[in-house]
């Protein structure tokens, strides 16, 4: 096992600077996901860290040593790309065995570490059997154990899922993580679809335009983004954000915006912003509930309802001038509200508050 570590990484190409100032220290062992929309920059960190991009400014080390200007083969990591890359000329076998083929291991050594690779993967059965005859999970599970049999002391991943069809998607990402526990290595994937990072991280670290907006675990990065694109990407259905300014009324905080005056949270009301400070709330859809006994009330026109099964998707539009839609989740079928008026509460607790401005968040 090997720790990863950027430190003050840049990359430019040309003029263009993709990747700025970059510092990320990787645990031994952890499972990282670097998350962000199309050429946010986190491919292109992912193959410096790879040895396929220079680093234009800054520092790679693994397991403490500095491998910024060393060859990809030197740098012990083995890297599973989007598309599989297999030799369709070799059978599984042979496509897994590749690598230590090359460096002069022994018959014996390479027909134990495959057999093991195909056991852990569950794909002892297919060791015969051409590229063409495999479906694509199955080409991708010979993919990672072509990784797996060199026994690296880093994992890349650039996103090895998106070829595959939803369901086969959500098998896989079961895949990755129980693999992931068993072989407890240091691995760093790349994806822009936020449910394989909830689901396989350790941590996330997500991008935005070059730059790292924040770092935390699933359950931070969803509870306590740190900043408005952090709270924007993460999520489904996407959080809703309400204009507002900060007042007090009859000694208690409120924030008022078109439409609604709602009861601040008591950690904003006991550091309060300026008065004339533009705020942004959020509120995510799964924080909205029908009213019961709560005390900050919106009201909602409601124009679609998605039935999902066990809950619903509701989407209507706030009674205000310019009709600011707003997406709630609510329990069971929600096709009664179709075309009504509902009232739905919230806990002012669930309240995200962020400086319009700046984009950052308030909470301490």
């Amino acid at each position: 096992m090997a720790g990863l570590e950027l430190r003050n990484v840049v990359k430019r190409f040309g003029d263009v600077t993709v990747v700025q100032q970059m510092d990320l220290a990787i645990h031994e062992g952890e499972f990282i996901v670097l998350l962000g929309e199309s050429g946010c920059g986190k491919s292109t960190t992912l193959r410096m860290i790879a040895g396929l991009e220079e680093v234009t400014q800054g520092q790679i080390l693994i397991g403490g040593k500095d491998v910024t200007h060393a060859a990809p083969m030197d740098r012990d990591i083995a890297m599973v790309f989007q598309n599989y890359a297999l030799y369709p000329h070799m059978n599984v076998a042979e496509n897994m065995s590749f690598a230590l083929r090359l460096s002069g291991r022994s018959k014996a050594e390479i027909a134990d570490k495959v057999t093991g690779a195909a056991r852990i993967l569950n794909i002892e059965h297919l060791l015969e059997r051409k590229p063409k005859e495999l479906s694509g999970g199955q080409r991708q599970r010979v993919a990672i154990g072509r990784s797996i049999v060199r026994e690296p002391k880093v994992f890349l991943f650039d996103e090895p899922l998106s070829n595959l069809d939803a369901k086969l998607r959500g098998h896989m990402r079961a895949e990755l993580a129980m693999l992931h526990e068993r072989l407890a290595k240091t691995t760093v994937y790349v994806t822009h679809d936020q449910v394989e990072a909830m689901t396989l991280a350790s941590r996330i670290v997500i991008f935005d335009k070059g730059r790292i907006q924040q770092i935390g675990t699933p359950s931070e990065v969803f509870t306590r983004p740190a900043s408005l694109f952090v709270a924007g990407f993460i999520g489904t259905p996407t959080m809703n954000f309400f204009k507002a300014r900060y007042t007090t009324e009859q000694g208690l905080g409120v924030l008022r915006g078109e439409g609604f005056a709602w009861t601040a949270p008591d950690w904003l009301a006991a550091q309060p912003p300026r008065a004339d400070q533009a705020l942004t709330l959020g509120l995510r859809p799964q924080a909205l509930r029908p009213r019961a006994d709560h005390h900050s009330v919106l009201s909602l026109n409601v124009d679609v309802v998605e039935y999902l099964g066990t809950e619903s998707q509701v989407v209507g539009h706030m009674n205000t001038p310019a009709g600011q839609r707003v997406a709630a989740m609510l329990p069971g079928n929600a096709q009664s509200q179709l075309r009504q008026r509902i009232d739905l509460g919230f806990d002012t607790a669930d309240m995200h508050v962020f400086d319009t401005d700046s984009g950052t968040s308030l909470h301490p």
